[in-house]
């Protein structure tokens, strides 16, 4: 646009119809859009999430006393591990993880007195299970590296001629029959021993655990779900003994608890708990095993319901990481999954608002101590309102009850732990 000085020099000299030419020229000028050239678009690839891993190798080896299966990852991953029959075989299953591009199912023949095959699959979109057909080994062990990111299974044992199919006698007949994984899992190791399961309702006495926005402390919760799940134990699966790790509002040692447990020869050993978090909106149930790979966050709740300081926690992690991963571990992983599954799909018909966190792996000292697969169940937010209210009434603690019920009865399926 002109200045004033301007406008009034050509009024003088030219007239007013030139300024008035002169105006529309430059308005015209000034509306008129800029013209950018056009930008072809750029065709891009979605990219995979950082936090799905890639199965970037298999590589077996055979030693005089060990098989070892190593699988590279391009990432972290929380393997699980389970034994399954007809045929002997161990199941790893790497959640978050996919096959390469250019991968595909695939077996391998390794049969080497100990390993038969290796089978890698995809099971979903985001999971790939590898499966090892066995020959006979005595034990096994799954670790965890990094750097490189790999998982490796070991198979211990002197490589002899293959064993049979798993068999049991069929009482007073004479032949032999298939035993099924549950049949397995339900045979006493002790003659006139029923199995047990021991129920550990976390806190009591002194020490209230979490303390709820009205009042209800964690430690009350617990106790009543506990006793609730120990009389559905009793109605629907009388094949199996059941006992608490205390009755009433008293406190007992971590220690103590895993001692109860380990002296009565538990098959395995449920602790229940409730959470808290300084953010109110905080909710839902989770499941936990032991594990020292675990998050910060993992090591902050494993620290309160330790009683021990994050420094305290350190140290204990520093004594107890050579420990590595053990078939009761590996075995409490399954059950954590069976629980929080079953959790999810009882307590989702009744309450669709409830969250299912899901299943994390943390150094909790009560798990540690027992000498069969533990573990520990979170079963919702003292501090949050909604939460607290429905944890008060006795319909949401049956129904708590009922989806741990299940999950006992659906690893029991699937397991081959030893009950006795």
């Amino acid at each position: 646009m002109p200045s004033a000085g301007q406008i009034s020099r050509i009024v003088h000299s030219r007239g007013w119809w030139l300024v008035l030419l002169f105006l529309l020229l430059c308005g015209c000028t000034a509306s008129r859009p800029m013209r950018r050239a056009a930008v072809p678009p750029v065709k891009t690839t979605p990219p995979v999430a950082s936090s799905i891993a890639i199965l970037e190798h298999v590589q077996p080896s055979s030693l005089q006393h060990t098989t070892q299966v190593v699988l590279t990852t391009s990432t972290p991953v929380q393997p699980l591990i389970q034994r399954l029959f007809q045929p002997d075989r161990l199941v790893v299953d790497l959640p978050d993880t996919r096959l390469p591009p250019q991968g595909h199912q695939q077996t391998t023949s390794v049969s080497d007195g100990r390993l038969q095959t290796i089978q890698v699959a995809s099971q979903a979109p985001n999971s790939v299970r590898v499966t090892l057909t066995l020959q006979a080994i005595r034990d096994y062990r799954l670790t965890v590296h990094t750097a490189p990111h790999r998982v490796t299974v070991a198979l211990l044992g002197t490589p002899v001629a293959p064993l049979p199919s798993p068999s049991i006698a069929a009482a007073g007949s004479g032949q032999r029959v298939r035993a099924t994984p549950l049949q397995q899992a339900a045979l006493p190791t002790q003659a006139g021993m029923a199995p047990l399961i021991v129920l550990d309702p976390g806190h009591g006495g002194h020490d209230p655990g979490a303390l709820g926005v009205t009042g209800l402390e964690e430690k009350t919760l617990v106790l009543q779900v506990a006793k609730e799940l120990r009389q559905l134990i009793q109605q629907e699966m009388p094949e199996v003994r059941v006992i608490l790790t205390r009755e009433h509002d008293v406190f007992i040692p971590l220690a103590e608890r895993a001692r109860i447990a380990n002296t009565q020869q538990a098959a395995l050993f449920l602790s229940l708990h409730a959470n808290a978090s300084p953010n109110r909106e905080a909710s839902g149930f989770e499941t936990w095993y032991l594990s020292f790979a675990a998050s910060a966050r993992a090591k902050k709740i494993a620290a309160r319901e330790n009683m021990l300081s994050e420094k305290q926690m350190s140290t204990l992690e520093f004594i107890l990481r050579d420990m590595g991963e053990t078939d009761r571990i590996n075995q409490a992983a399954v059950l954590a999954q069976s629980m929080q599954k079953a959790l999810t799909d009882h307590l989702a018909r009744q309450y669709p608002e409830v969250t299912p966190r899901g299943v994390e792996g943390a150094p909790f000292v009560v798990l540690h101590r027992t000498t069969m697969p533990s573990v520990l169940i979170e079963m919702g937010f003292l501090t949050n309102p909604q939460e607290e209210a429905r944890m008060r009434t006795p319909a949401y603690q049956r129904a708590l009850a009922q989806g741990i019920l299940r999950g006992l009865r659906q690893f029991l399926q699937t397991s081959t732990v030893a009950m006795r």
